[in-house]
């Protein structure tokens, strides 16, 4: 099993001091975000998930972001979250709230994992 770089997670401008982690809002525009100076904290994390996300499961894009279909053009997916030794990540529904015809709720589930040595 492998281990997630912090590119991978974060964007591939992430980096790392010992009192810092840096994470380039523009390398989280493919997921969705806007970058601006006063982005909401709520919708941050919800680009890092999102972000994430994408090393786990999705479907496959060309170069220029549109989905990769089958010959009944349905959207070819990709599942690796057996490939990650210590995280998993995957979307578990999305759906419009009840009452809300303007908000579309994704649910992510996480798995965090450690290592046990006296295995």
């Amino acid at each position: 099993m492998q281990t997630l770089t912090l590119q991978q997670l974060f964007g591939v401008n992430a980096v790392q001091t010992a009192d810092e982690l840096i994470i380039k809002k523009s390398d989280l525009s493919a997921v969705g975000l806007t970058p601006t100076a006063n982005n909401r904290a709520e919708q941050l994390l919800v680009a890092i998930l999102l972000q994430a996300l994408e090393n786990f499961e999705g479907v496959l894009t060309d170069e220029s972001g549109n989905k990769i279909t089958d010959e009944l053009n349905n959207a070819i997916a990709y599942d690796n979250r057996n490939m990650w030794e210590l995280l998993e990540v995957f979307r578990w529904d999305i759906y419009i709230p009840e009452g809300y015809s303007d908000k579309l709720r994704n649910q992510i589930i996480i798995h965090s994992y450690i290592l046990n040595e006296d295995s």
